[in-house]
């Protein structure tokens, strides 16, 4: 990531640094939270509290190379909590449309507010072990390792859990004819596509 320097200064009580932290991450954070959550009241308040545990907690890491799945460990066990503690998924309407668009950027022409809530309705059928891996695999291009570091699982679980996501999403995407608008949402990751290959 290159933030090192960043984390250590941080690490070393630099507020000007950690303020610095906060705004390179917070938007990729606010998007993750939300995919998680489906709500943008929950995922501020998810973003808000992960970003002041990373604060009191960032003297702890001791590879700062390891900020970015040390701090998305932290935001999706708060993300969990935070979600199960309001037990609900609701399906995406016109007040959250604008919450997805501006948390998260999915750098393609393509990605019209249409699709991101179809795939979104798709995403929200899953449970949330399995949603989790595929926001993490997908949209923050997270690697099969990687994910496992953040969830504290095995690479082999993490792998099952995203060809049972695939093979759900691939079931949901195919009976309500959104697979055209899904592959071109997911080509960012081909090698764990949507046509039932890993």
């Amino acid at each position: 990531m290159g933030n090192t320097d960043l984390i250590k200064r941080c690490q070393l009580g630099d507020l000007g640094s950690f303020s610095e932290l906060y705004h390179l991450h917070r938007k990729k954070a606010l998007g993750t939270a939300y995919l998680i959550s489906n709500q943008k009241g929950i995922a501020e308040d998810i973003v808000q509290e992960s970003f002041i545990e990373c604060f009191r907690k960032i003297q702890t890491i001791k590879n700062p190379e390891a900020f970015e799945a040390w701090f998305y460990k932290t935001l999706v066990r708060i993300g969990w909590r935070m979600v199960k503690k309001h037990n609900q998924f609701l399906l995406m309407g016109d007040q959250h449309m604008e919450g997805l668009s501006t948390a998260m950027d999915f750098n393609s022409e393509s990605d019209t507010s249409e699709t991101n809530m179809m795939v979104h309705e798709a995403l929200d059928q899953l449970s949330l072990p399995l949603k989790t891996v595929v926001i993490l695999y997908y949209f923050n291009d997270m690697s099969i390792e990687k994910i496992s570091n953040v969830l504290g699982c095995f690479q082999g679980t993490v792998k099952s859990r995203l060809h049972n996501a695939r093979r759900q999403l691939h079931d949901v995407f195919n009976e309500n004819e959104l697979k055209p608008a899904a592959n071109i949402f997911f080509a960012n990751r081909k090698e764990y596509g949507f046509d039932g290959n890993a």
